[in-house]
């Protein structure tokens, strides 16, 4: 008998071994509101992620938002823009106050002057929103149970730097009487609508199969193209089988029968719309992550994670917020940015244990359901690092 290791377990072997070495970089980004506070919770779980599987993180926090401004004057500081650009990838908080916002002139506020602006700094143009039901949390989801079938399984995938957020003209102007016009620009071209559409195909590739492409093509030029482009593209993808619905369309079925869908590819705005809209059938923003992807360089693909919520100032330095949209995004940066897929799966399996075990912070809490028990924000983080 041999005593040889068979490849593929010496490729496995040398795998770990080589995780084991590798070092990454990490910009966190807490930002404004509850980012503090869910950040802390990712960071923890990736700490005890880090501990199991013996990679290490190097974890830098900066500010950024509101958080930027009050210490160096500008919602994406030059230190916080540069340690992003040191680091392999960024774990984003959530940015922007509502009280705050108007105090300053729209360009400088933190979603435009940081947020949008990191997203064209990294070429982030790939944005993906996977949506999950857990059974166990039917209770938060609106629909009647009968809509749920199965489970509810659906990735959104958003171009994220083009389209009427990026396109120029974009002003408003006076044109007398005390009227004024406001003028945006929604703007595609070929080469960004085909490699939104190859990510999306091949996302599906690993999914189910379906991929439903969204736009307006019975109004808009940019539509036409779009679905032109799209239809291309997918000839390249024969084991994909491709649909086109118009947006208003989307909107409704999201409600009427989500099953259906398994990946969305989405412009940028409808993408924004739908996500959301989509968001709401896994029971709450906080349960939604997000990745934004740039190029791939080599093995590593360069991205920004963050939860699809936003700061919840009224509920932040409470101790309320679900922490389970960041710490799920963190899974995503090992995953997309890092190749670690067993530790991405470890802390999402971890977050399938603390669920099932009864924790629920107060946005998918039901004092109805048995067996479960409210929990804060640094509670729900202790169940899933404790089940990594």
């Amino acid at each position: 008998m041999s005593n040889k290791i068979p490849l593929s377990r010496r490729a496995k072997k040398l795998n770990c071994v080589l995780d084991f070495m590798k070092t990454y970089n990490i910009a966190a980004l807490a930002g404004d509101g509850i980012g503090n506070e869910v950040m802390a919770e990712a960071i923890k779980v990736l700490r005890a992620t880090e501990k199991k599987f013996g990679f290490t993180l190097n974890i830098t926090a900066a500010p950024v938002g509101w958080a930027g401004i009050d210490a160096a004057g500008k919602a994406l500081p030059d230190a916080t823009l540069a340690l992003c650009k040191k680091s392999d990838s960024i774990l984003f908080g959530s940015v922007g106050l509502p009280d705050r916002d108007p105090t300053i002139p729209k360009e400088e506020r933190p979603e435009r002057a940081a947020l949008l602006r990191l997203r064209k700094e990294f070429g982030l143009f790939a944005n993906l929103r996977p949506v999950k039901l857990p059974k166990v949390l039917s209770h938060a989801c609106p629909l009647a149970k009968e809509r749920q079938g199965d489970g509810i399984d659906i990735l959104v995938v958003r171009e994220l730097t083009g389209g009427m957020y990026f396109g120029q003209p974009k002003k408003t102007e006076d044109i007398g009487g005390g009227n004024f016009r406001a003028i945006d620009t929604m703007v595609y071209t070929t080469p960004e609508i085909e490699r939104i559409a190859h990510v999306a195909f091949k996302a599906a590739q690993l999914r189910r199969k379906k991929l439903t492409s969204i736009d307006k093509a019975n109004v808009l030029e940019n539509g036409i193209l779009w679905r032109e482009v799209v239809t291309r593209v997918g000839k390249n993808y024969p084991d994909v089988v491709l649909e086109h619905m118009f947006v208003d369309n989307g909107a409704m079925q999201l409600m009427l029968k989500p099953t259906q869908f398994d990946v969305m590819l989405c412009e940028n705005m409808f993408g924004d719309i739908l996500s959301d809209e989509a968001a709401a059938l896994g029971g709450s923003l906080g349960m939604l992550p997000s990745a934004s992807l740039g190029a791939t360089n080599g093995n590593q693909t360069f991205g920004f994670y963050e939860p699809a919520g936003g700061t919840a100032p009224d509920i932040a330095g409470k101790n309320l917020a679900n922490p389970i949209a960041q710490i799920l995004s963190s899974a995503m940066m090992l995953r997309q940015s890092f190749g670690l897929n067993d530790a991405a799966a470890a802390i999402e399996n971890a977050v399938t244990k603390a669920i099932e075990a009864g924790n629920r912070t107060g946005d998918i809490f039901n004092a109805a359901e048995t067996g479960a028990k409210r929990v804060g924000t640094s509670q729900m983080g202790d169940a899933i690092a404790a089940g990594v």
